[in-house]
């Protein structure tokens, strides 16, 4: 009996199905042609444009980590890298949530955003699970987060109140 692997491919083989579809070069493409919208989630270390501010300790942090995460084979940094890097060149309507450290509790209401990473209303480093899985359905369902790559932190973080003043606001605050 066979199953099904956990994972999807990272890649589609390119060639035909035998019914004339065409099977597509990655992920993304496939998600284009089939007219779907795209959401991916990451950590900060995704840059889009190159205009985010990282502190050393944050750029030390993600050195030891893409090295140790190799070594022992948990995670591969370099792979999300290249992954959004496909994404961001797609022709798909993607969206890449960049989010923060990560807490349990009550929900403190959509997070707030900002485009680049070092934003001083991104300062706390910190959303609630639930409120980062809120986001994921709020960019599965906003236009105006197509082709975007928000990095999120909590609505009540003390960086984001000293920047919105809780007035709701979610908007893009970079």
């Amino acid at each position: 009996m066979s199953t099904a692997p956990a994972t999807a491919p990272a890649a589609i083989t390119t060639g035909t199905t035998g019914t004339g579809i065409p099977l597509r070069e990655t992920a993304a493409d496939f998600v284009t042609f089939l007219g779907a919208r795209l959401v991916f989630s990451c950590g900060w270390h995704i840059t889009r444009d190159g205009k985010d501010r990282y502190s050393r300790m944050f750029t030390l942090g993600l050195r030891i980590t893409t090295v140790l995460g190799r070594l022992v084979r948990a995670i591969e940094i370099d792979d999300q890298v290249e992954a959004c890097r496909r994404v961001f060149a797609s022709d798909t309507r993607w969206t890449v949530v960049r989010g923060s450290d990560l807490e349990e509790g009550e929900s403190q209401g959509l997070p707030v955003w900002s485009r680049h990473v070092g934003d001083p209303v991104l300062a706390s480093n910190l959303t609630r699970w639930v409120d980062f899985a809120l986001f994921m359905v709020e960019a599965l369902t906003t236009d105006a987060l197509v082709h975007e790559a928000p990095a999120i932190v909590g609505r009540l973080t003390p960086s984001a109140l000293a920047h919105t003043g809780d007035t709701g606001d979610t908007r893009d605050h970079g």
